[in-house]
């Protein structure tokens, strides 16, 4: 039978009953590039299928790609399918949790490919709807045969250019020139339909993704993506993003499906046609402004994308300038795409050998480029990390050392939380009323480095500047007072590409005294904090804090 029986959506229906109601015990894609049969054209792809009615599927036998060294006639493949040597075994669990929507079978070919596919797997798929991280909608603009009465085969006044696939590429919208051009007044009556046309902006007139419909994942990349400038309308063949994501988010989600990673995920699941379901139901990380790698991939995506005039707002708004300071030159450009792809890599969580894995994938695709891609994934490998600050977290918590998961964000509730930044007030005073010690910033109590990434966000300097601006001047010195300044030393450290505050505090000349809101009363109360032991705690009497002060500094 055709493979769309395993892959496309037409098909998600029969698929479900084969799984729930049958017993499947074999799937085969087979190349007939050899003529296995003789009536069907070499280019067909052919699935062999063997299952039996009754009970249901948890897991079959498959091989994909097949392609026999040697002409085999069909009353040998019987034999030659029994060979178990690079067959592998699919559950439909894996095949649920990978396309959920669709049901569509991956045409893994190796153990490997599973565990990659799993590993991605901790990442939400793009079409899943998520209430606090950006979400994105794909849809089809034109109808390249259906619509086809409103495409002109020349340009004119009033006129903008019909944007099909073949004419981008990954990271550029010049791909191809034109075939058709569209009347905007037409154009616009076709998108509003019965709604009426008061001047409001479209979605033709912003900066949209973009990729090609039509893509073979026997092709050098089956994933061409890019953004598409405004005013441009899209045939059906260029399916485009809906109004929703920022620029700088934009751009990351172009570098992310133009990598090694994305398409090799892709390209197992399509044959003719990278439809909108496909690449609904890729992992994708969702990245924000202050997490690890998202300003490096931004960055180098701007000016790969940013080389003409129409995109010069888009690089003003990521803080490029405009397209002058794109890069067109073809040596700079393979650099910047190699990092994107070892960066994105190291996103994925692959190691080098499943990264080598993948790229081997790729049999089309120049040596030079893939050898690029994986030096950039070995450059950007994180160290062990720095090992004074690990041996410190290695300790546990003491008298001397207290680690707080964030200064400013209230990680169970989501937001930014004035409660978080008292806790630390309380333990820096507690350090400087006793023998000083160390409180780090960005560790959970367990030693779990999680970084500074979550308070970063809530700052107007996203970043380690920010951070220690706010730090030092809006909360310890103005609430403790500025001469307590030379007892207290603010550095960073760097494991695994995760940011960590280190404030080590010496013991204070006075007593040191913090006001603190009481929760009751709303009122700002003087409170004294000392150390005590792995605790930081308040004397709550005069007498308690007088004694405390007399014993401690006489």
């Amino acid at each position: 039978m055709p493979t769309g029986i395993y892959t496309d959506l037409g098909a998600k229906q029969l698929r479900e009953m084969l799984f729930s109601q049958t017993k499947i015990t074999e799937l085969f894609g087979i190349s007939n590039e050899r003529f296995i049969f003789d009536a069907v054209d070499h280019r067909f792809k052919i699935c062999l299928l063997t299952f039996e009615k009754g009970n249901g599927t948890k897991a079959f036998r498959s091989a994909f790609r097949i392609n026999p060294r040697e002409a085999i006639r069909p009353e040998h493949l019987d034999t030659f399918l029994n060979d178990k040597a690079e067959q592998i075994e699919i559950s439909v669990d894996l095949i649920r949790q990978l396309s959920p929507d669709s049901l569509s079978v991956m045409e893994f070919k190796s153990k490997q490919d599973i565990e990659i596919a799993q590993k991605m797997l901790k990442f939400p798929l793009l079409g899943e709807k998520l209430p606090d991280k950006w979400n994105l909608q794909l849809t089809a603009e034109f109808h390249m045969t259906n619509d086809s009465h409103l495409f002109k085969q020349q340009p004119g006044e009033g006129r903008l250019p019909l944007y099909e696939g073949k004419m981008i590429h990954q990271f550029t919208h010049q791909y191809a020139e034109p075939r058709y051009w569209v009347d905007e007044d037409e154009g616009r009556k076709a998108i509003l339909g019965r709604n009426e046309d008061v001047g409001q902006e479209l979605d033709y007139q912003r900066y949209r993704l973009g990729f090609r419909d039509v893509a073979a994942s026997t092709n050098e990349r089956t994933m061409i993506s890019s953004i598409v400038p405004p005013n441009k309308f899209a045939g059906n063949t260029l399916i485009v993003s809906k109004p929703g994501l920022v620029t700088a988010e934009l751009l990351l989600l172009v570098s992310i499906l133009n990598s090694f990673i994305c398409d090799f995920i892709i390209r197992q699941k399509v044959s003719q046609h990278c439809n909108i379901f496909y690449v609904n139901q890729l992992p994708i990380p969702r990245l924000t402004e202050g997490d690890p790698y998202f300003s490096e991939i931004v960055d180098r995506a701007a000016k790969l994308i940013c080389t003409t005039p129409e995109f010069d707002e888009l690089a003003a708004e990521v803080g490029l300038g405009s397209h002058a300071n794109g890069v067109t030159d073809e040596a700079e450009r393979a650099k910047f795409r190699a990092d994107l792809d070892g960066m994105i890599a190291h996103l994925y969580g692959l190691t080098e050998a499943e990264f080598q894995h993948i790229l081997s994938t790729f049999p089309i695709v120049p040596a030079e480029t893939k050898q690029a891609a994986l030096e950039a994934y070995r450059s950007f490998t994180p160290t062990v990390g720095d090992q004074e600050i690990l041996a410190l977290i290695a300790q546990g918590e003491s008298a001397q050392l207290e680690f707080k998961s964030t200064a400013r964000w209230n990680l169970k509730d989501g937001k930014k939380d004035r409660t978080m930044e008292e806790v630390i007030l309380k333990t820096v005073a507690g350090f400087l009323n006793a023998e000083g010690g160390t409180l780090l910033i960005g560790v959970e109590d367990d030693g779990n480095i999680i970084g500074l990434q979550p308070d970063y966000q809530t700052l107007q300097k996203k970043n380690r500047d920010g951070f220690e601006l706010w730090l030092m001047n809006d909360l310890l010195l103005k609430e403790l007072g500025k001469d307590l300044a030379p007892f207290i030393s603010v550095n960073f450290h760097v494991v695994d590409h995760k940011e960590v505050c280190r404030i080590y505090l010496e013991r204070a000349p006075e007593p040191v005294y913090i006001n603190i809101r009481n929760a009751k009363s709303g009122q700002l109360e003087e409170c004294f904090f000392v150390r005590t032991g792995n605790l930081t705690s308040k004397l709550d009497t005069p007498r308690a804090i007088g004694k405390y002060i007399k014993n401690r500094w006489g």
